[in-house]
């Protein structure tokens, strides 16, 4: 088992049909539930110390959230389920030396209890028909220790609190909405008048699949504040201070404007959250936990970064730089297209000079059918005619009769061997001018 730390902690807990007492709400009453035992080595359940400081216990502490749904107050009874469910298993004489030990085997048996308490209730479902549907999430939060493991299915949410690093979102909703935000579709801020944010993907009682909770392991320290909430909470007010597309602030309060300012009270915090949610149009129940770790390690979130407030313009400065980035790569095409076009056309003009030098100083080639020559070699000038001749590869005497047989047909004038191609020096000389006075140049 992990050695035992020195932890003190105090805690408040509440739930209130909220808005669904209004007249106008979908439904009445309240389908919100949770659970509190401050201390899971004793058998006294769901015991909330009303900011009272409390030491942490060997078992640790436990804290559920669940969201009920379903019509005929079928939801209030799948999260009563839910939480009957929890806390049959965490009776002090269930929790073993082998689930306690590590932080995966506590993990492993948060997510037993999950899917246990969902076959609860669709068994629960199947016994009474007017009861068929009924679902609900769930959270639950395990303290053992310095570390809090968390797991979850649906939307209740878990957030932790430190003064230097602000507040973070530690669990993820399943929901539709959220798919949106993850594939870069939507933003947080989007997701509150999005008309489906109320659709589910992971919940408890679903007929047609088992639940699949998430879970995560992290380390807690002193002043360090969890929040666990339904969605009647988060729903209404925004995680921090955000800005619209134009920079402006959100003028609603936030959750972390609103722990920051109360983090003397847990109970003065917890009233703070209930009036700005009132304030901001609640529209559902609403359920939280508030625990505060008043003494311990330090804590990790105090040394980790704050989480900007500026979700929107981080994304627009982000929009900014890939523009950047896209005008600096268009510009380097398009200079290395010209610079490019000009390499070739020196080259062009290079090859040009070349191929008037070759056209000045070779002026014949061989017949393609001539297979007694097998190399070209170039000419300078006549005088120097026999020297280069020498380099030949074909017998010399072959090449004497070739040139003797061209003096006689340019002699005769009549007829031109097909083995040969004559070319004239001067391109502008007529074609007349070329048969009286046509002179072969030398064969390569």
């Amino acid at each position: 088992m992990k050695k035992h730390q020195n932890i003190s902690f105090r805690l408040v807990s509440y739930t209130d049909a909220a808005g669904k007492y209004s007249p106008n709400a979908f439904r009445s009453g309240n389908e919100d539930n949770f659970f509190v035992d401050d201390d899971l080595t004793d058998d006294t359940t769901n015991r909330a110390a009303q900011d009272e400081i409390l030491q942490l216990g060997a078992l640790g502490m436990l804290m559920v959230v669940a969201d009920g749904m379903g019509g005929m107050n079928a939801g209030e009874v799948a999260s009563q389920i839910a939480v009957d469910t929890v806390k049959e298993a965490f009776k002090s004489d269930k929790l073993t030396e082998s689930i306690v030990s590590t932080a995966q085997t506590r993990q492993k048996y948060l997510e037993h209890v999950i899917k246990l308490a969902d076959r609860n209730i669709k068994s629960e479902s199947k016994k009474d028909r007017s009861k068929e549907g009924m679902g609900s999430t769930i959270i639950i939060a395990w303290l053992f220790s310095d570390e809090l493991t968390i797991s979850w299915c649906g939307d209740s949410r878990a957030y932790i609190f430190n003064e230097k690093s602000g507040i973070r979102l530690i669990s993820q909703d399943h929901s539709y909405v959220q798919e949106l935000v993850n594939k870069g579709l939507l933003t947080y801020d989007q997701t509150f008048d999005h008309p489906q944010n109320n659709i589910i993907t992971r919940s408890l009682g679903d007929p047609n699949k088992e639940a699949r909770p998430e879970s995560k392991t992290l380390k807690i320290g002193k002043g360090d504040i969890i929040l666990l909430c339904s969605d009647g909470l988060s729903g209404v007010l925004r995680d921090r201070k955000t800005f619209d597309t134009h920079g402006r602030a959100f003028p609603e309060e936030n959750i972390e404007d609103i722990i920051r300012s109360h983090t003397s009270s847990m109970k003065e915090c917890q009233e703070a959250l209930w009036i700005a949610t009132e304030r901001g149009g609640w529209y559902d129940n609403v359920t939280a936990i508030l625990c505060q770790i008043t003494d311990g390690p330090e804590s990790q979130w105090s040394l980790t970064p704050a989480v900007s407030n500026v979700s929107n313009n981080k994304g627009r400065k982000k929009t900014g730089l890939y523009i950047i980035i896209g005008i600096l790569v268009i510009c380097a095409i398009i200079a290395a297209f010209f610079i490019g076009k000009g390499i070739q056309s020196s080259k062009e003009e290079e090859n040009v000079i070349e191929d008037k030098t070759s056209i000045d100083t070779t002026d014949s080639t061989l017949a393609e059918n001539d297979t007694t020559v097998t190399e070209t070699l170039p000419v300078e000038s006549k005088q120097n005619e026999n020297e280069m001749s020498s380099n030949v590869t074909v017998p010399k005497s072959n090449v004497a009769d070739r040139i003797k047989e061209q003096n006689q047909n340019q002699s005769e004038a009549t007829t031109i061997d097909e083995d040969l191609t004559l070319i004239p020096k001067n391109k502008e000389v007529e074609k007349d001018e070329q048969e009286e006075d046509s002179e072969l140049t030398t064969i390569e």
